[in-house]
């Protein structure tokens, strides 16, 4: 695998390169109740603790606290009745829920498997039309791309590629792992606060049933996000190819009554 310094064009690009941006008092109080949910703290029905205790708790401010409650709301994670409080939903998304913008591991380990990488590679090349257009940047700019093959129990399940300005690392040399989220926020100082993905179903082919030992003709969900940072600037572009024999996605849609008492007047975030 290539580890010696980026060319001096990547290097020129340095002085483009963002200031590393804070994760929000509220962007952290919705990742540390995230991962209670994810650990089982509460169970699904459970009533969760008051707004100032949850906020002493999380170290946090109650406004803080009130914005995290609102975003895990509107993805169906819990639920919050007026005079009564606030609770797990019955029916709770996994990490496989499409809500969660986890990577590939996690969503094999909610399955209860073990995850593992069969393949990695990386290469500095230059941006197409796509992938300069996800990033916001100039056709032709260094991009370093990434690709994985996930395993889930050593089978092949997910062929990942994901693209990056070379400009974020300023030249430096670098050792890229399994998750580019971890990379991102400890080598180039960015946390992804959330991405935009579109999905469409399609057949694996030959290139990819090669890799994944299936037929061309089996079913893959094709996911391709751009995952932005707190100032919602365009960090990295993924297309990933996830089989979809492995994995069980799914989505929580709210209904009328949730979208009727967020339109009342007078109700609070």
């Amino acid at each position: 695998m290539q580890q010696d310094l980026l060319s001096s064009d990547a290097e020129s690009q340095s002085t483009a390169q963002r200031p590393p941006q804070r994760v929000s008092a509220a962007g952290r109080a919705v990742q540390a109740l995230r991962r209670r949910l994810a650990e089982g703290t509460w169970s699904a029905g459970d009533r969760l603790p008051s707004e100032p205790q949850l906020a002493e708790e999380l170290g946090v401010s109650r406004v803080s606290t009130r914005t995290a409650l609102a975003q895990l709301e509107g993805e169906g994670l819990i639920s919050r009745r007026r005079g009564s409080g606030t609770y797990v939903n019955s029916v709770r998304p996994l990490v496989s829920s499409l809500h969660q913008n986890v990577g590939a591991d996690q969503l094999i380990t909610s399955t209860g498997h073990v995850p593992g990488i069969s393949e990695m590679s990386w290469r500095q090349s230059k941006a197409d039309e796509e992938i300069a257009e996800r990033l916001g940047i100039d056709l032709g700019a260094e991009i370093i791309h990434l690709y994985r093959v996930r395993t889930s129990d050593g089978s092949p399940v997910t062929v990942e590629h994901d693209y990056f300005p070379a400009a974020l690392l300023h030249g430096r040399p670098f050792n890229l792992g399994s998750s580019l989220y971890a990379f991102l926020a400890s080598e180039c100082g960015i946390e992804i606060t959330f991405g935009i993905a579109n999905l469409e179903p399609a057949l694996v082919g030959p290139e990819r049933a090669s890799v994944l030992g299936v037929e061309e003709t089996d079913l893959c969900l094709v996911i391709k996000q751009v995952d932005y940072d707190a100032a919602e600037m365009p960090v990295s572009y993924s297309v990933e190819y996830h089989l979809a024999s492995a994995f069980d996605f799914r989505l929580v849609r709210q209904g009328p009554a949730h979208l009727a008492a967020s339109a009342a007047p007078g109700s609070k975030a």
